[in-house]
C-alpha cells in the first residue's frame, strides 16, 4: 500500500488553526476573550520548561469553558466547512487529488484538536484522521482532558501504529508514500515515505530539504511570516482582519 500523510497547521494553509478556530469562537461569543488570559500565565513557564506543550494547549482551549459540547462539535463542523472552503491553499487541494489518483491512502496527521481535525479530514475526503484526542463532555470544563498524548513528533507515528492505517511492523520508509509538511517537528513523519515535501519551509528546512532531496512546494499567495505573526496576535483577540 501507498500513503500520502499529510499535517495540517502551515501544510493544507498558513495559519495556526488553534488561533483560527478561537478568532472563529470569539467573533461570535467576543467576551470569552478574557477567558484566554490564564494562556499569557502559562506561557513564560512553558518558555523554561516547566510546563508541557500539552498542558499549554489545555489551558489555552479554556475559552470554551461552559460552552455545551453540542454546541462545541456544531461550531466545529462550521469551522471545517470555512477552513476548507476559504483557507486551504490551491496548490495542496491538488496535491491531495494527485496522490489520489495514484491511489495513495490518505492521512490527515496534526496535533490540532479532534474536534475540529476530524470534520476537516471528512471534506477533504481523507481516509484516516489523527490528531490530538480532546473529551467533549456535556458542558465544557476549563481545561479540557486529553485521553492522550499531543500529536506531535514522534506521537504521531506511534498514533498511526496503535490506531492505524500502519500496523506496528510496517518498515519505514514506505516505498511509493509521501509526507508532506512544513516543520522540523515533523521529520518523524517524513522519514515515513519515500518522498518529501516541504510546504513553504523556512531557510533551515529549505536547507535540510536540498541535502536529502525533498521536493520544496511555495503556495501562492504567499504568506510573509512576520504576516503570519501578526495574524496569530490578531486571531488571538478576535481582531484579525483576514
Amino acid at each position: 500500500m501507498r500513503y500520502a500523510f499529510f499535517d495540517l497547521d502551515g501544510t493544507l494553509l498558513p495559519w495556526d488553526t488553534q488561533l483560527l478556530f478561537a478568532d472563529f469562537v470569539l467573533r461570535r461569543q467576543p467576551w470569552r476573550r478574557v477567558l484566554l488570559l490564564p494562556v499569557l500565565l502559562v506561557l513564560p513557564l512553558k518558555a523554561v520548561g516547566l510546563v508541557s506543550s500539552r498542558f499549554v494547549k489545555r489551558v489555552f482551549l479554556g475559552f470554551l469553558a461552559g460552552m455545551s459540547g453540542a454546541e462545541v462539535l456544531a461550531l466545529a463542523e462550521e469551522f471545517a466547512g470555512h477552513v476548507v472552503d476559504r483557507w486551504i491553499w490551491p496548490e495542496m487541494r491538488e496535491a491531495i487529488e494527485a496522490r489520489r489518483r495514484e491511489g495513495c491512502i490518505l492521512v490527515l496527521n496534526t496535533a490540532s484538536p479532534s474536534f475540529y481535525a476530524e470534520p476537516i479530514a471528512r471534506r477533504l475526503d481523507f481516509s484516516h484522521c489523527l490528531s490530538t484526542d480532546v473529551e467533549i463532555p456535556e458542558r465544557m470544563p476549563w481545561i479540557p482532558v486529553f485521553p492522550g498524548a499531543n500529536n506531535k513528533r514522534e506521537a504521531k507515528i506511534v498514533a498511526m501504529r496503535e490506531r492505524g492505517p500502519l500496523s506496528p511492523d510496517t518498515v519505514l520508509p514506505i516505498p511509493g508514500s509521501w509526507a508532506y509538511t512544513d516543520s522540523s517537528a515533523d521529520l518523524p513523519l517524513l522519514a515515513c515515505a519515500e518522498h518529501g515535501v516541504l510546504v513553504d519551509p523556512r531557510p533551515a528546512m529549505a536547507a535540510m530539504a536540498a541535502e536529502r532531496g525533498w521536493t520544496i512546494l511555495r503556495p501562492r499567495p504567499e504568506v510573509s511570516r512576520l504576516r503570519r505573526v501578526l495574524a496569530a496576535v490578531g486571531m488571538l483577540f478576535a481582531c484579525w482582519a483576514s
